[in-house]
C-alpha cells in the first residue's frame, strides 16, 4: 500500500503534470501540495476530502496507520552534464590518468623531503674546503658563546678592548654554529660604548657589498633608542625612535632630529670593516692571507656556498609544500572515482526509494503524529553558518593582538573566547545536519575521505610552517604558544563512526559474527577522539612528558564536549533506530523513521544529550584546571537546544545552491584559522 504523499507523487506522474498542475487539479495551494507530497504537512480534513473526489479514492485510510508515515521520493534524475561526469569518473583510463597523477605527486613530495634531508644534514656539500676550514677552526678555537638565555652555545671568535682613560670600550663578535648542517650560519656584531650611549652594528649579511648594516644607537640617560639599516652612500629613508616613555615613533628627513641621530648611528660605520678584519686576522692568520678584506672575502665564500643550495632549496621547498597539496588533492579524486564511478549512466548508487508500506494486521503501528517540528533544516543550516562565519572572526582578535605586541608574551591568548564559543555551537549544528544528511548514504565514505585527506594535508604543513617559523624572534616565540586548529582528523572519526553504524557491506549479513565484529569496528574511532584529547591537553595537567611537536600536531584541535555530543549522539541514534527495527520489522520501521513521531523522539534525545553535557560545562566554567582540559568553556551549547528540538529535515532532492553555499561560507571561515600563519610568514619575509 502507498503513503499518503506517495499516492499523490505516484498519481502525479501518471498524469505526466508538474506540482503546480496536479495542486490546480486538486484545488489545493501549491505551497501546500507540495509541502504535503514531500512529505512535510499532511492534509487537512477539507483537503484530504478533495483529493478523495478527484483521485476516486479513499484517501483518509491513507492517513491513518503505516501509510499515514510519509516515504521518501524518488530523486530527480542527473541532466545529461552530470551524467558525462560520473561517466568519466567511471572509466577505466580516467581512473588510471589520476592513479598516476597521484603517484607522481606522492613521489613529488617525497623527493621535497628527501632534498630537503640532504640539504640539512649534507649542508658542507655545498661550500668549498677555504671556507669550511675557517668555519671549523671557529669551532674548534672559538670562545663558548651563550645566547641571551643561556641555554644555547655557540663558538665565538671576540676581539674587546677598553680605554679606561676617554670611558669607551668596542667588542667585535663573530658568532658560528657547532652542528654541522648549519655551517652557513654566521653572526657578526660589533658595539662601541662610551659613558652615555651604545653604539651596535650587526652585518645584514645578504647585502654585505654595499655595506648594509643594521645600527642600533642608545643613549643611557634619556633612555631613547634609535634603529635604522645603514648603506655606504645613501641616508636611511626612515629611522625607528623609542622614547623614554615606551611610545614608538619615526624619524624623516624633515624632521630637526633626523641628522643628528643619523650622525650618531654612522659614527663608527668606517671602522667596522678594519676591525673585522683585524679579528679575523688575529684569530684565524692563515685564513685569505693574499686578500686583505678578508670579511669581504670570507662572505663571497659563504653567498658562493649559499649560491649553490638556492635550487635545491627551492626544490625542496616546492617539493614539500605543492606535494602534499597535489598528492591530496589526487588521492581524494581517485577515491571520489572509485566511490561515485562505478555507476552506469550515472545512475546514483543510493539505494532505490521504496514507495510502497508493508502493511499487515501483526504489530502494527500507531498513526503518525500530526504535529510535526517545524524548524526547517534550511534555516538550521543558515544559522549554523552565520555561528561559524562570526566564530571564525576570533583570528582577527589574534592577528590585532600580534601585530599591536611588541612581544609573543604580550599576547592574550583567551582573546575572542566567546567568539571561539560561537564557532564551536555553529560546526555542531552544521555537522548535526549532515548527520542526517549522510545517514545511510554511501557518501559517507566521500566524507571520510575527504576530510582524512584534508586532516593529513594541514597537518603535514603545519608542521613545516613550525620549523620555518620558531626561532628566537617575536614570531617564533608566539609560534611556540600557538596551536593551529586541524579538528578535521574527529571529523573524519564521525564519519567513520556513520560507516560503521549504519552502513553495512553485503558480504558483512551473511554472517552474524561477521556483523557484531563491523560494527563494533566503530569503537575505534571513538577511543581515538578521547585517546587524542586525553594526550594533547593533559599531557600538562594529568601526567608529565616532553611530547614533539609532531606528535602533538598529530592529536591536534580536540574540542571534547563537541566530540562527546556527536560521538554520543551517533551512538544513541543507532541504539534508537536498532530498537524499531526489533519491534516492527526493518522495512516498516525506515517507514517509522520518515514520520513525526519518530523526530519527535529523536529531538528529545539530542536535547536530552546537550542539556547534560551543558549542565556539566556550566558547572566547570570557573575550574581553570577544567580549562586547561579544554572544559567548562562551552556551555551556551544549551542555546542549540530549543533549535534542534523543533528541527525537520530535508526531504527529496537537495538544494545545490544551498550546499554549495554552505560549504563555500564554511571553507571561508575555516580558512580565516590560518590567517594569523600568513601574517607571521609575511611579516618573517619583509619586516
Amino acid at each position: 500500500m502507498l503513503t499518503y504523499n506517495a499516492l499523490l507523487y505516484t498519481e502525479r506522474k501518471k498524469l505526466n503534470f508538474s506540482r503546480f498542475q496536479m495542486a490546480r487539479l486538486l484545488r489545493i495551494n501549491i505551497f501546500s501540495y507540495s509541502m504535503i507530497e514531500k512529505g512535510y504537512f499532511k492534509p487537512t480534513k477539507k483537503q484530504a476530502e478533495r483529493i478523495s473526489q478527484t483521485l476516486e479514492v479513499n484517501y483518509h485510510r491513507y492517513l491513518e496507520g503505516e501509510p499515514s508515515y510519509p516515504s521518501e521520493l524518488p530523486e530527480k534524475k542527473r541532466n545529461v552534464v552530470v551524467r558525462f561526469f560520473y561517466k568519466v569518473l567511471g572509466n577505466l583510463v580516467f581512473k588510471i590518468l589520476i592513479a598516476v597523477l597521484a603517484g607522481a605527486s606522492v613521489g613529488f613530495m617525497i623527493s621535497g623531503f628527501a632534498v630537503n634531508s640532504k640539504l640539512e644534514n649534507n649542508t658542507r656539500d655545498y661550500f668549498g674546503q677555504e671556507y669550511l676550514t675557517f668555519v671549523d677552526n671557529l669551532k674548534e678555537n672559538g670562545s663558548l658563546h651563550l645566547s641571551a638565555t643561556g641555554t644555547l652555545t655557540s663558538p665565538e671568535y671576540r676581539y674587546y678592548e677598553k680605554d679606561e682613560v676617554n670611558k669607551t670600550s668596542k667588542l667585535i663578535s663573530i658568532v658560528g654554529s657547532y652542528k654541522d648542517n648549519t655551517v652557513e650560519f654566521l653572526s657578526f656584531t660589533s658595539t662601541y660604548r662610551n659613558e652615555t650611549s651604545r653604539l651596535i652594528y650587526t652585518l645584514n649579511t645578504v647585502d654585505y657589498k654595499n655595506g648594509s648594516l643594521v645600527a642600533k644607537y642608545t643613549e643611557y640617560e634619556s633612555a631613547i633608542s634609535v634603529t635604522t639599516t645603514l648603506s655606504k652612500n645613501e641616508k636611511p629613508l626612515i629611522l625607528s625612535f623609542v622614547g623614554g616613555d615606551g611610545m614608538k615613533d619615526y624619524y624623516f628627513e624633515e624632521n630637526p632630529e633626523y641628522d643628528k641621530y643619523v650622525e650618531k648611528l654612522s659614527a663608527k660605520y668606517n671602522e667596522y670593516i678594519d676591525d673585522f678584519n683585524f679579528l679575523i686576522s688575529s684569530k684565524d692568520p692563515t685564513f685569505a692571507t693574499e686578500n686583505p678584506n678578508k670579511l669581504e672575502h670570507l662572505m663571497d665564500l659563504r653567498n658562493e656556498g649559499q649560491s649553490n643550495m638556492t635550487k635545491p632549496t627551492i626544490y625542496a621547498f616546492v617539493g614539500r609544500y605543492f606535494g602534499i597539496v597535489l598528492s591530496g588533492f589526487f588521492i581524494f579524486v581517485l577515491a571520489y572515482a572509485f566511490i561515485y564511478g562505478t555507476t552506469k549512466k550515472g545512475e546514483k548508487v543510493y539505494t532505490n526509494t521504496k514507495l510502497e508500506v508493508n502493511v499487515d494486521e501483526v504489530h502494527r503501528m500507531k498513526s503518525d503524529i500530526k504535529i510535526m517540528p517545524f524548524v526547517p533544516e534550511t534555516l538550521l543550516e543558515i544559522i549554523g553558518i552565520i555561528l561559524v562565519f562570526i566564530g571564525s572572526f576570533r583570528l582577527i582578535f589574534y592577528t590585532a593582538s600580534y601585530i599591536g605586541s611588541n612581544s609573543a608574551a604580550a599576547l592574550n591568548t583567551n582573546t575572542g573566547q566567546e567568539l571561539m564559543q560561537t564557532f564551536i555551537v555553529g560546526m555542531f549544528l552544521l555537522y548535526f545536519i549532515d548527520f542526517d544528511i549522510f545517514l545511510d548514504d554511501k557518501r559517507v565514505l566521500r566524507n571520510i575521505v575527504l576530510y582524512s585527506v584534508i586532516f593529513f594535508c594541514l597537518y603535514g604543513l603545519e608542521n613545516l610552517l613550525y620549523r620555518v617559523l620558531t626561532d628566537d624572534s617575536i614570531v617564533g616565540q608566539l609560534m611556540t604558544m600557538a596551536t593551529l586548529p586541524n579538528m578535521f582528523g574527529s571529523i573524519a572519526c564521525y564519519y567513520l563512526i556513520m560507516l560503521f553504524l549504519f552502513y553495512t557491506p553485503k558480504f558483512i549479513t551473511k554472517k552474524k559474527h561477521r556483523f557484531y565484529i563491523y560494527r563494533s569496528l566503530s569503537a575505534i574511532p571513538a577511543l581515538y577522539i578521547f585517546i587524542a584529547w586525553f594526550l594533547y591537553n593533559g599531557y600538562n595537567v594529568l601526567f608529565t612528558a616532553d611530547w614533539p611537536r609532531e606528535l602533538r600536531n598529530f592529536f591536534n584541535g580536540e574540542k571534547i564536549p563537541f566530540s562527546i555530543l556527536a560521538v554520543t549522539y551517533l551512538f544513541a541514534l543507532y541504539g534508537l533506530r536498532s530498537f524499531m527495527v526489533h519491534k516492527y520489522g526493518r522495512d516498516r520501521a525506515y517507514t517509522f523513521f520518515n514520520g513525526n513521531r519518530f523526530l519527535w523522539i529523536k529531538n528529545i534525545m539530542v536535547s536530552v544529550i546537550i542539556l547534560i553535557i551543558g549542565i556539566v560545562e556550566l558547572c566547570l566554567k570557573e575550574n581553570l584546571t577544567a580549562h586547561k582540559l579544554g572544559l567548562g568553556m562551552y556551555w551556551n551549547i544549551l542555546f542549540l537546544i530549543p533549535l534542534l528540538l523543533f528541527y525537520h529535515p530535508h526531504k527529496g532532492p537537495r538544494n545545490i545552491i544551498l550546499d554549495w553555499t554552505t560549504l563555500f561560507f564554511y571553507i571561508l571561515a575555516i580558512s580565516f584559522s590560518y590567517v594569523t600563519v600568513i601574517v607571521m610568514v609575511l611579516s618573517r619575509l619583509f619586516l
